[in-house]
């Protein structure tokens, strides 16, 4: 009897993975299209290239407003029916942009967008900071890379076949609608645990927001995200309107920087098992300088091909490890909320970065926008230094 209650807990953990691994790849999906899609979609809706900072703000908008309350929306319905939900309302918002060049009704969607992918992240990190390990985290990641990966080549393949971009919008679409009738079908199987459970109401929310280590790792958040994906979002525009890198080409690397982020967050969840978490982090955000570094530099064509593929690998671990590494660093009693606010200031940041370096292209020219994420890349270094330090002094206290 115990055998067979032993073999349906491991059948209940392995669906658990399965499910997890599939909502990341939901996540990936759209944002790895608007970074080949976006000059498109401007010309359709008669802006400006620099207007994707207002995308990215009403999507940040739509992200924050779920991502601060996904644990108050878990005490009202399973997770399985929380990412049905919110695959469906994906699913509306990319179809949205496929169906409409007005821009008012784009920058509406974009926030749906965000308000989808908001309660699934901060839900399921909550989830696997608490269940997994380091190295499992960072796989679980790597299927958001599959998904952002999987985007760009979409777009890509639908122009080269003489279709439109929008047809790329329309697949991921239908893929979102999959994946809701899936949670939906099997929501029942899908609970947080009780200690999870305890772990996410232990702590008031006022108090976890009282310690500064909170807010030093939640800026390492928002700058390492805002590279993250601003680099992913201009990769293209840059190498084809200031660069002149055939569509074809730049949206082949713009897969490869994604590609590297997926690759690397699979072999560093092989690489965690043999060496500590913030041995990696190190070399990891050191690497997202040296990468920009030489994007920047744009010496020849390797070496700024080198540098995208350095910047993609070198991201592949920072935020699962810094998402794994939250209980001990922070506290078991504030993680879930740690982890909140971790997650918003990721999302603040991945839209205001990579928005203000679009802003700042209006006047200073497409490259420009390098070079701001080359100096956020050395803030990154610096605030992790500072987070470091500051936390063994704290630890004791925390």
């Amino acid at each position: 009897m115990r055998n067979i209650e032993r073999t349906s807990r491991t059948h209940q953990s392995l669906f658990l993975v399965v499910v997890t691994y599939l909502a990341f790849i939901s996540l990936g999906l759209p944002d790895g299209l608007i970074g080949i899609a976006w000059p498109f979609m401007s010309s359709r809706s008669n802006v400006s290239i620099d207007s994707l900072g207002v995308l990215l703000m009403s999507f940040t908008g739509g992200y924050l407003s779920t991502s601060s309350t996904s644990a108050k929306i878990l005490h009202h319905m399973s997770l399985g029916m929380l990412l049905s939900v919110s695959c469906l309302v994906t699913a509306a918002s990319l179809l949205t942009y496929s169906f409409t060049g007005g821009w008012y009704f784009m920058i509406i969607a974009s926030f749906f967008l965000g308000s989808g992918g908001g309660a699934i992240d901060s839900s399921i990190n909550t989830f696997a900071a608490s269940a997994f390990s380091a190295s499992t985290v960072n796989w679980l990641h790597a299927f958001y890379g599959v998904g952002a990966t999987t985007g760009p080549l979409l777009v890509t393949l639908m122009l080269s076949v003489s279709l439109q971009w929008y047809h790329a919008y329309l697949i991921v679409a239908v893929i979102q609608i999959l994946l809701a009738i899936l949670f939906m079908t099997t929501h029942k199987r899908w609970r947080l645990t009780s200690n999870q459970d305890d772990r996410r109401e232990g702590t008031p929310y006022r108090e976890t927001i009282k310690l500064p280590i909170v807010w030093l790792y939640g800026l390492i958040f928002f700058l390492y995200t805002g590279l993250e994906q601003g680099f992913g979002q201009w990769l293209f525009t840059v190498l084809t309107k200031s660069r002149s890198i055939h569509n074809e080409q730049a949206g082949l690397w713009t897969s490869l920087y994604w590609g590297s982020l997926t690759v690397g967050r699979i072999l560093f969840g092989i690489v965690l098992t043999r060496i500590q978490v913030n041995v990696v982090l190190i070399g990891a955000i050191a690497g997202i300088a040296m990468g920009v570094f030489l994007f920047v530099a744009d010496i020849n064509p390797t070496i700024t091909l080198l540098g995208i593929i350095i910047m993609g690998t070198s991201n592949a671990p920072v935020f699962p490890s810094l998402i794994s590494v939250t209980p001990v660093r922070i506290g078991e009693r504030h993680t879930a909320a740690a982890i909140g606010i971790q997650v918003s200031m990721a999302m603040i940041g991945g839209a205001l970065v990579p928005g203000i370096a679009g802003f700042l292209s209006d006047s200073f020219g497409l490259e420009i926008i390098p070079r701001v994420f080359f100096a956020a890349a050395i803030i990154l270094v610096a605030s992790y230094f500072v987070a470091t330090r500051f936390g063994r002094s704290q630890a004791h206290e925390i």
